[in-house]
């Protein structure tokens, strides 16, 4: 899941971005969520309790340069920064900040759009560990690691359940799904990874889950396994 945010002064503008988003959006074949403020007040309170992935924003807003804002609320955040603006003369300014792409108005196109959240997923990639880009397909899926509870397979088909109750589902080898994955996965049987921060229990012989379901663990590998977790757990 993406979180755009879309903060312009003009809702009009904001009303034709959010078409042009959604229709980019469909054709990545990412799932996303989408918010719009006017304002530079009402962006920061909104990102404060919603989290932004992404965050289109004009370089002027209500008179203010946002870039100014930026410089102060950047150093909290992994937002990824895209400027629109109609006025390129006003662009020295974003110099000072880090951002992801720079559009101007009247220039975008549907290439540049998908260019510019191409390359924010990218970015968010790099520097979110967590952050994971599955693609099954034409189908490419932001996953949140973290919030992954337990994955499983059959004959390479991989399911991932996500703590929303969500499920993906990819094709590929378990094994080599895994290279990638954080420490905090443990493949505990065969066909089962979990993700041990979302363990509430275990007994002979399953790992049960705060989501309600369990995961199994073989009689042989029972030890080894609850070795791993408990070690894990001590070490956090």
């Amino acid at each position: 899941m993406v979180n755009i945010t879309i903060c312009d002064d003009s809702p009009a503008y904001g009303e034709i971005l959010e078409h042009k988003i959604r229709t980019c959006m469909r054709d990545l074949d990412m799932e996303y969520t989408l918010s719009y403020f006017n304002d530079l007040n009402g962006l920061e309170e909104g990102i404060k309790k919603n989290q932004t992935d992404i965050l289109f924003l004009d370089l002027m807003i209500n008179g203010r340069n946002s870039a100014d804002w930026v410089s102060a609320f950047q150093k909290s955040t992994n937002v990824q920064i895209i400027y629109m603006t109609s006025y390129p003369e006003e662009a020295y300014s974003i110099s000072e900040t880090e951002h992801t792409y720079y559009i101007i108005k009247n220039h975008l196109t549907p290439d540049i759009l998908k260019s510019a959240i191409v390359k924010a997923l990218q970015k968010l990639s790099k520097k979110d560990p967590n952050l994971k880009i599955i693609r099954f397909g034409s189908k490419s899926y932001t996953v949140n690691l973290q919030n992954i509870v337990y994955i499983e397979t059959f004959n390479n088909n991989i399911s991932i359940h996500m703590i929303n109750a969500q499920v993906l589902k990819i094709y590929m080898p378990l094994s080599r799904f895994s290279e990638n994955l954080p420490p905090y996965f443990l493949q505990c049987h065969k066909s089962f990874m979990v993700n041990m921060n979302h363990i509430t229990s275990y007994e002979p012989h399953k790992f049960t889950l705060f989501t309600g379901g369990t995961v199994p663990i073989p009689v042989k590998k029972y030890k080894y396994v609850i070795q791993k977790y408990t070690d894990y757990i001590n070490n956090i």
